[in-house]
C-alpha cells in the first residue's frame, strides 16, 4: 500500500537505516495516512537505543525528555521534528496507567504487539511498505475499533485507553467491537486511578469529534466515573412540551449539534445536569425553572475536579447560568452583554441555536426569538450602545467629586449603567451627574 509521508521524515529513517538500524513509521500517523488524513506528529520505531539516536542524529538536535521509556524527539535544522522510539516490551502496569519496568527489544512485532488498538498496531517503511500483523487496516475499512490481544487485559494495562477509545470512536465513525465494547464497560471503574488532567485532556478531544453523539449514548456510564452528575439525567423524561427526549438524550444530541468549539461543546455537555434535582410538576407540566443558575454552580465543580483552567471553568460556568433563556428586547441585551461582554454573547446566540435544534419538536418561534437577540446585540455594536462601565459617561473620579466613597462609587456607577441601559437616562454626563446628585442627597436626609 502506498503512503505518502514528508521528506523530513523519511530523511530520519533513511539516516538511521544508513547505519544498519531498522526505521518504521508507527502509531497514529500510519493510521491517519491510511485514512487519507494528514497527520498531525510522527512516530518512528527503531531498534536503536537511544544513546545511538543521539549519537547518530547529534545531541544539539535532541530532546531526552522521553528517554527513560526509550524515546528521543529529534529536530531539523527547519524545525521539524518526530518522535523516535526503541522497540519495547513492558511488564505488568502498576497502576493501570503506567509499566512496571520498560525493556527494550529487538524486532517490531515485539512492539506492535504492546499497542492498544489495531489501527494503532500499523508499521509502514519505505522498503516493504505496511506492515499490518493485527489486520488494523482491515478494521478501519469497516469501521472497526478492536483491541490488539485480548481487550480486558488492554484496559486492564491503561485504563486511559477506554477514553482513547471513545475518542476514536467520535473522531474516526468506529464502533468497537463486542468484547472491546463489553472490556470498556467492565474496567471503566479503573478510571478513578486515572489523574483528572489526562481524563479532561481526552475529554476535550473527544468532545469535538463528529460523532460525539453516538458515544455519548453509548457511554454515559464510563463518563459518570468522573461526573457522577451525568446518571440521574440518563433515563429522566422531561414531561414538558419544549422536549421530547430524556435529559441526556437531549444533552448528547446538543453536544453533536454545536459548533466544534470547545467551549461550546462542554458547554452543552454540562448545561442540563442540574435538572433532575429542579424538577417541579405542576398543571402546566414538568418544568426546570432553577436548573440554569443551579447547573452554573455544578458545572463550577465539575470542571474544578477535573481541573479545567480557571478561563474555561469561570465561561463555561457563566454561559451555563444565562442559557436559559433568550434575551427578548434591546434593553435586556444590553443588560446580558454588561454582564458578559460581546465575546460571550455571541457564544450564548450559538448555545440558544443548539439548544433549540437539539429537540424532536424545534420551535420556529424560538429560533426567530434567536435571530432578534443577534440584531439587537448588531445595533449595540453598530450605533455604538453603552453596555459596560467603560462605555458610561461618568468614571468613578466623577462619583467621588460628588462625596461617594468606597463602595458606595461602585453602587452608585452601577446603577447609572443599569438606567442608561433600562433606556431611563441617556448616556450624556451632566444628565447622569445630575442622577447621581439627586441619589447623594436623598441619602443624606
Amino acid at each position: 500500500m502506498f503512503l505518502e509521508f514528508p521528506d523530513f521524515v523519511l530523511s530520519m529513517m533513511q539516516k538511521l537505516s544508513a547505519k544498519g538500524f531498522e526505521a518504521y513509521l508507527v502509531g497514529g500517523c500510519v493510521r491517519d495516512a491510511v485514512l487519507g488524513m494528514i497527520p498531525h506528529d510522527y512516530d518512528i520505531a527503531t531498534n536503536a537505543r537511544p544513546e545511538q539516536i543521539i549519537d547518530l542524529f547529534g545531541s544539539e538536535n535532541c530532546s531526552e525528555y522521553g528517554r527513560a521509556f526509550g524515546t528521543v524527539c529529534v529536530h531539523d535544522a527547519d524545525h521539524h521534528s518526530a518522535e523516535i522510539t526503541t522497540y519495547r516490551t513492558e511488564t505488568d502496569y502498576r497502576d493501570f496507567r503506567h509499566p512496571a519496568q520498560v525493556f527494550f527489544a529487538d524486532h517490531i512485532r515485539e512492539d506492535l504487539c504492546r499497542r492498544d488498538f489495531t489501527c494503532n498496531a500499523m508499521a509502514w517503511c519505505p522498503e516493504t511498505g505496511l506492515l499490518d500483523l493485527y489486520h488494523g487496516r482491515e478494521d478501519l475499512e469497516q469501521n472497526i475499533l478492536r483491541c490488539v490481544g485480548v481487550p480486558s487485559a488492554r484496559f486492564r494495562e491503561d485504563a486511559l485507553r477506554i477514553l482513547r477509545a471513545m475518542r476514536f470512536c467520535a473522531k474516526l465513525y468506529l464502533k468497537p467491537e463486542i468484547l472491546t465494547h463489553s472490556a470498556m464497560l467492565a474496567g471503566a471503574f479503573r478510571l478513578q486511578s486515572i489523574s483528572a488532567e489526562r481524563v479532561f485532556s481526552e475529554l476535550c478531544n473527544m468532545l469535538l469529534g463528529e460523532n460525539i453523539t453516538e458515544v455519548l449514548l453509548a457511554y454515559p456510564d464510563i463518563l459518570s466515573v468522573w461526573i457522577p452528575e451525568i446518571m440521574p439525567c440518563i433515563a429522566f423524561s422531561q414531561h414538558t412540551r419544549h422536549h421530547d427526549f430524556t435529559v441526556w438524550e437531549h444533552t448528547a444530541r446538543a453536544v453533536g449539534n454545536a459548533p466544534q468549539d470547545l467551549t461550546i461543546r462542554m458547554t452543552m455537555l454540562l448545561h442540563d445536569l442540574a435538572k433532575p434535582g429542579c424538577y417541579k410538576m405542576d398543571a402546566e407540566g414538568g418544568h426546570f425553572k432553577t436548573h440554569a443558575e443551579k447547573g452554573a454552580v455544578m458545572a463550577d465543580r465539575i470542571l474544578t475536579r477535573l481541573k479545567a483552567d480557571n478561563h474555561m471553568r469561570k465561561q463555561v460556568s457563566r454561559l451555563i447560568y444565562y442559557h436559559r433563556r433568550t434575551p427578548a428586547s434591546l434593553p435586556e441585551v444590553r443588560k446580558t452583554i454588561s454582564q458578559i461582554g460581546y465575546a460571550d454573547f455571541a457564544l450564548l446566540l450559538k448555545i440558544f441555536e443548539t439548544d433549540r435544534i437539539s429537540k424532536l419538536r424545534s420551535q420556529p418561534e424560538s429560533g426567530e426569538k434567536i435571530r432578534k437577540a443577534e440584531k439587537f446585540m448588531q445595533t449595540c455594536q453598530e450605533q455604538k450602545l453603552c453596555c459596560s462601565l467603560k462605555e458610561l459617561a461618568i468614571n468613578g473620579h466623577d462619583i467621588a467629586d460628588l462625596g461617594f466613597r468606597g463602595e458606595e462609587i461602585k453602587f452608585m456607577l452601577q446603577k447609572a449603567l443599569d438606567i442608561v441601559i433600562s433606556e431611563k437616562y441617556p448616556n450624556q454626563k451632566e444628565i447622569l451627574l445630575d442622577f447621581a446628585k439627586n441619589i447623594r442627597e436623598e441619602s443624606s436626609l
